[in-house]
């Protein structure tokens, strides 16, 4: 696992599979239902970034409700820092999993 204590409603890190390795994505339903919050959505870009820039691929692991509600992460900028882990997810290069 990577950056623990930051974001701990999603859980990133690597895998070896075959000899290979591959970065996980993953919710943690355990922390706020697995919704992602602003601190979550900027920890997944980032991993998700990482591994395309090393061209490790990518297993994802997605059990998302949704955005976290709430005028604070609305004030936080909720939106732009949510579409920052879409737009690393949807331009990675990397072979991508989702289960």
């Amino acid at each position: 696992r990577v950056a623990i204590t930051a974001g701990k409603n999603i859980v990133v890190g690597f895998a070896r599979m075959n000899g290979e390795t591959v970065g996980i994505v993953g919710n943690q339903p355990l922390v706020a239902a697995g919704c992602l919050d602003i601190n979550a959505s900027v920890k997944g870009a980032r991993f998700v970034r990482f591994c395309d820039s090393f061209n490790i691929p990518l297993i994802i692991l997605e059990d998302v409700p949704g955005f976290l509600p709430g005028t604070q992460q609305e004030h936080g900028g909720i939106i732009k820092h949510g579409a920052k882990l879409l737009y690393a997810l949807a331009e990675a290069t990397v072979p991508k999993l989702t289960v």
